[in-house]
C-alpha cells in the first residue's frame, strides 16, 4: 500500500495545456524548516532557487498565473523572484497576478512583475522601508544603515516602474510611514488593475471608476482608515510570536488612530 504524506501547502505548482499556476502562500525565504532527523535545513518552496526551477519547467511563451498570500520575507529572495518573472515575460510569457489575501513587504515586490494584477475583495498590500537585525561596532552599524537606505531606494524604483498618479517622493513617504493599501487605493496608484470580479474590463475605462466629482472624500478617507486598522489587527493576530513585527504594526495602528483624531 502506497503511503501518502500530507503536508501544509506553502507553494503549489500546477501545469495544464492552457495556463501554468504558481502559488506563494508562505514567507519568502531561502531555507526551509530545520529537520532534526537529518540535521539539515529542508529546501524552501518559496526560495528564488525553487522558483527558478519551476519556471524552467514552463515553456517560454506559455501563460502563467501567480497567486500570492504572503506576509513577505527575505528581500534578496523576493527581488530575485521578481526578476525571474520579468525574464520569463521577456521570453514571451504573459503573467497574470492574483492577490488572494496578503501581498505584504517583499511579496508585494514579487507581484509587481505581473502584466496584470487582480485583487480580491478584502485583500491588501503593505509597503515599508526594509529593516534588519544588526550587531557590530559603530562603523559597522552605520554601514548597515547605509545598506538599508540603498535597499529602500531600490524598492522605490521597483514600485515606480508600475505606479501611476503617484510621485516618487510621495511613494517614499508612504514607505517611511509603513502603509497598508486597500484594493481601491492600489488600483488608484497602479499597483493593481482589477478589484473583485473586474476581469475583462479596461483598466483605463472611466466607467470602471466612480465620478471623482461625486465622491465624498471625508467618507472615503474614513473607510480607508477603518480598513487599514482591520487589516493590521488581523495581521497582528496572525504573526503571533514575532515580537519585533508585532511592535512595528502596533505602532502603525497608533499612527492611524492619531491621524483620525
Amino acid at each position: 500500500m502506497k503511503h501518502e504524506t500530507k503536508h501544509k501547502m506553502k507553494y503549489r505548482f500546477e501545469q495544464s495545456t492552457h495556463v501554468h499556476k504558481l502559488y506563494v502562500y508562505d514567507d519568502v525565504k531561502a531555507d526551509g524548516k530545520f529537520n532534526w532527523n537529518t540535521w539539515e535545513y529542508e529546501d524552501s518552496e518559496t526560495s528564488a532557487k525553487y522558483f527558478r526551477d519551476r519556471l524552467d519547467e514552463i515553456p517560454d511563451g506559455a501563460d502563467i498565473e501567480l497567486h500570492v498570500n504572503s506576509a513577505g520575507g527575505e528581500v534578496g529572495e523576493g527581488v530575485a523572484i521578481y526578476n525571474l518573472l520579468v525574464q520569463k515575460k521577456k521570453a514571451g510569457s504573459r503573467i497574470v497576478g492574483y492577490v488572494d489575501g496578503m501581498a505584504y513587504s517583499v511579496a508585494m515586490d514579487i507581484i509587481m512583475a505581473c502584466d496584470e494584477i487582480h485583487m480580491g475583495y478584502g485583500t491588501s498590500m503593505f509597503l515599508h522601508n526594509p529593516w534588519a537585525y544588526a550587531s557590530g561596532n559603530a562603523d559597522q552599524l552605520r554601514g548597515i544603515a547605509d545598506q538599508l537606505d540603498a535597499l529602500a531606494d531600490a524598492s522605490a524604483q521597483l514600485y515606480m516602474s508600475r505606479a501611476k498618479n503617484l510621485g516618487e517622493e510621495e511613494l517614499k513617504e508612504m514607505m517611511r510611514k509603513e502603509t497598508m493599501l486597500a484594493p481601491d487605493t492600489c488600483k488608484q496608484y497602479g499597483f493593481c488593475d482589477f478589484v473583485g470580479e473586474g476581469e475583462g474590463k479596461d483598466p483605463e475605462d472611466p466607467e470602471d471608476d466612480p465620478d471623482p466629482d461625486n465622491k465624498d472624500i471625508q467618507l472615503q478617507q474614513l473607510k480607508e482608515q477603518l480598513y487599514q486598522q482591520k487589516q493590521i489587527n488581523q495581521m497582528l493576530m496572525g504573526i503571533g510570536s514575532r515580537a519585533s513585527m508585532k511592535s512595528v504594526f502596533a505602532q502603525a495602528v497608533k499612527m492611524n488612530q492619531r491621524k483620525g483624531e
